[in-house]
């Protein structure tokens, strides 16, 4: 008796490619401006504690999502500077996007126009428990996702600079109702970069 041998068609590989390298690219610049944007908030926290002057009693947290606790905490609506806590609680926004980004198994398939489609897939644990969770989407949203993000980490970054060189120069330090407006960020490197999916 003779075995029927299964019959799978062989698809061209460079399409897959293309697709998975632009993933991957996106994921790369999605990571590189949360490293950025919680440098940042990094770098705030430690001018903050080295400015004991201000009166503000600063935490320096060793967890990401602990430092912006902190920051909200010193900076947040009921600190002394609170038009610049909104800023970075709005970035918040963000979290549950980072995790997937950060943590998430990623599977890229492609449609019949040759538009990518993404699948990130998170195995976490809750309450001692396993927490299954997936975060989909496609080549046009993740370009406006990422476009979100970039303008997000900019304005972050711009917001806490400028309180940062207030912090250097504490004649400077305003209450939050008299606080300056949000200096332009110029040291992006994004905004030049093309994406090979746009």
């Amino acid at each position: 008796m003779n075995a029927i041998g299964s019959i799978e068609a062989a698809l061209p590989r460079a399409p897959f490619d293309t697709a998975r390298d632009a993933v991957t690219a996106w994921r790369g610049r999605c990571m590189d401006l949360f490293a950025r944007s919680e440098a940042a908030v990094t770098q705030t926290l430690i001018d903050l504690a080295a400015a004991q002057r201000i009166g503000v009693s600063i935490k320096l947290p060793h967890l990401v999502g602990q430092r912006f606790d902190a920051l909200s905490a010193a900076i947040g609506p009921e600190g002394d500077f609170a038009d610049v806590g909104k800023v970075a609680a709005g970035f918040r926004q963000h979290d549950a996007f980072r995790t997937y980004i950060t943590h998430g198994v990623f599977t890229v398939t492609l449609d019949q126009h040759g538009r990518w489609h993404l699948g990130a897939r998170v195995l976490a644990l809750r309450s001692g428990r396993e927490s299954r969770e997936v975060f989909v989407t496609e080549q046009s949203e993740a370009a406006e996702i990422l476009v979100k993000l970039e303008k997000d980490s900019s304005r972050l970054r711009s917001s806490l600079g400028q309180f940062r060189q207030h912090c250097g120069r504490p004649e400077r330090l305003r209450p939050s109702n008299e606080a300056e407006g949000i200096a332009p960020n110029v040291d992006s490197p994004h905004s030049a970069l093309e994406l090979p999916f746009r």
